[in-house]
């Protein structure tokens, strides 16, 4: 069976976005792109909710690099109940039940799943036990304000650390797992 991995920046107070759905706030150099070209660029799959989907649907397409050819070209599943379309290059949406959806994505041939952002969806599969593993960069900032990134979850979820990976700009990367009961 595939897995789904979540991987999101936050911040040390635990939010993933500053009012107004500013990102700007996240450490993004050199170590971190190499991390992520190690870990995410042979995902052949990636889940977005609503608003995660048309911030990177609005980025992408016009970005260049080693990482824009994997997001513009990897297939992507985009779900919503007020989305009318999803434009952006492989992308199918998706209205219906968001975790069955994943179950059968899970079942399907392939690679790895990874969910980008997308708290409100992410909190979904947390809920339904479809994460199988959570990759978190935490950035060195206090927000104060801003969207949490584990909202509607189980009242416990217990999570085994599986790797720390600190890097110079002092983002800290952290690789959790659900222990299954």
């Amino acid at each position: 069976m595939r897995k789904v991995i979540m991987w999101d920046m936050v911040s040390v107070d635990g939010l993933f976005e500053a009012p107004g759905h500013d990102i700007g706030w996240f450490v993004f150099e050199d170590e971190l792109a190499d991390y992520i070209r190690e870990t995410q660029l042979g995902a052949d799959t990636l889940l977005f909710g609503r608003v995660t989907y048309e911030m990177m649907a609005t980025y992408w397409p016009s970005a260049e690099g080693e990482i824009a050819t994997f997001m513009n070209s990897v297939e992507k599943f985009v779900f919503s109940r007020t989305l009318q379309n999803a434009d952006w290059n492989n992308t199918t949406l998706v209205s219906g039940d968001a975790a069955a959806e994943v179950e059968k994505l899970k079942r399907r041939e392939g690679g790895t799943i990874f969910v980008y952002g997308s708290a409100d969806f992410a909190g979904t599969l947390t809920a339904k036990g479809l994460v199988d593993e959570y990759r978190l960069g935490i950035n060195p900032v206090l927000l104060g304000k801003g969207t949490p990134l584990f909202q509607n979850i189980p009242d416990h979820t217990k999570l085994s650390l599986t790797q720390v990976r600190p890097l110079k700009s002092g983002v800290v990367i952290l690789h959790y797992q659900p222990v299954r009961n």
